[in-house]
């Protein structure tokens, strides 16, 4: 079976966009795209934990095959749009 498009190639624009996007959003507005994103696409978002518990220390954000982590959820995020940033090109435009 043939696809007219590749999967992996349109996975990966979309995760540009969404990566180009985050990067024009306020703290608050970025972290409600990414929940909301996380939901959506069955992605997952660990934040530390702040009780002072046993918990996690650190962020962790899986979204859209992509992985990163940081020292709060503000830098998780900021280290997966570089990281989504650096490894998908803008995609040329397609032509019909």
């Amino acid at each position: 079976m043939s696809f007219p498009f590749d999967i992996a190639s349109t996975i990966a624009a979309q995760r540009r966009h969404l990566a180009d996007d985050l990067c024009q959003l306020d703290a608050a507005t970025r972290m409600e795209k990414v929940t909301k994103t996380c939901i959506e696409t069955g992605g997952c978002l660990i934040l530390p934990d702040t009780s002072g518990g046993w918990g996690p220390l650190y962020a962790e954000l899986h979204m859209m095959g992509l992985y990163h982590s940081g020292n709060s959820a503000d830098e998780a995020i900021a280290n997966w749009i570089k990281a989504a940033q650096r490894c998908t090109p803008i995609p040329p435009a397609r032509v019909a």
